[in-house]
């Protein structure tokens, strides 16, 4: 049985289609689409961005069911490897992450054309399944056997290659959905992905900040202990000028460890 999410985004993808087929795109298209120039220069439709994914071509049939079915392909295998959750994510923010690398190209190129599919967020999955089993077979081209690890690197070089093509296919999308799935990985170890990973880099910087005021404490209290001794034997007035800022500092650092740190 398919795993819900991609049962969930096929149905989404499909009902999308056929409402765009039958109204000849009056309608969904030309409200879900990311048009460079209704996202900036005053418009401001920022919701382009992540509907734009679930749109597609409706002049033809070809660009949703290559789509759906490279989904149903490595998408399956990816939610059963990631569960549902951090399925959902990892799709989302793909798609998210594309559509703003493509939105960044256009707008430094000045092209601004429309782009509409799950691509993005396709490539990002392709490169996960080449993560998740990279020794499993793939034909490349529907004619090579080639194992998914290299599979993905060929793909990526001829997106690479194809980026400034006028061929009417989103490679910038492509390849930033192959980008965010690097990203995303490189951070994940089992433990949650790319949220949770920023989620320990945080912690670790907080918990270094910690370790060197307490440090910092610890050199002040030494210089501090012959001062305590000297004010027991002769009182406080028998300070230096120096010794007062040494004791100063170290009741500042004092207090300001008594401030809970938030992990």
């Amino acid at each position: 049985m398919l795993p819900r999410p991609i049962r969930i985004l096929i149905g989404i993808n499909v009902a999308v289609f056929l409402a765009d087929f039958l109204t000849r795109g009056n309608y969904l298209f030309t409200w879900m689409a990311l048009d460079p120039l209704l996202v900036t220069h005053g418009h401001y439709q920022y919701w382009r961005l992540l509907t734009y994914m679930f749109a597609h071509d409706y002049s033809g049939f070809i660009h949703i069911l290559f789509n759906m079915l490279t989904l149903w392909m490595f998408g399956t295998p990816v939610a059963h490897e990631m569960g549902e959750g951090k399925f959902w994510r990892f799709y989302l923010f793909s798609g998210l992450f594309a559509g703003l690398c493509s939105l960044a190209f256009y707008a430094f190129t000045g092209n601004n054309a429309v782009i509409v599919g799950a691509s993005g967020a396709i490539f990002a999955l392709m490169f996960a399944f080449a993560r998740f089993f990279p020794n499993s077979q793939i034909l490349l081209f529907f004619i090579f056997p080639v194992s998914a690890k290299y599979a993905v690197l060929i793909i990526g070089a001829i997106e690479l290659l194809l980026i400034t093509s006028n061929d009417h296919i989103a490679h910038v999308a492509h390849l930033g959905g192959a980008l965010f799935a690097w990203l995303y990985l490189r951070w994940d170890d089992g433990e949650g992905g790319l949220l949770d990973g920023l989620q320990r880099w945080r912690t670790r910087r907080r918990w270094k900040k910690v370790q060197r005021e307490t440090e910092r404490t610890r050199e002040a209290m030494e210089d501090i202990d012959p001062i305590l001794e000297k004010i027991a034997r002769q009182g406080i007035q028998s300070l230096t000028r120096d010794e007062r800022e040494k004791l100063d500092r170290a009741s500042a650092l004092k207090r300001s460890q008594r401030t809970p740190s938030s992990f």
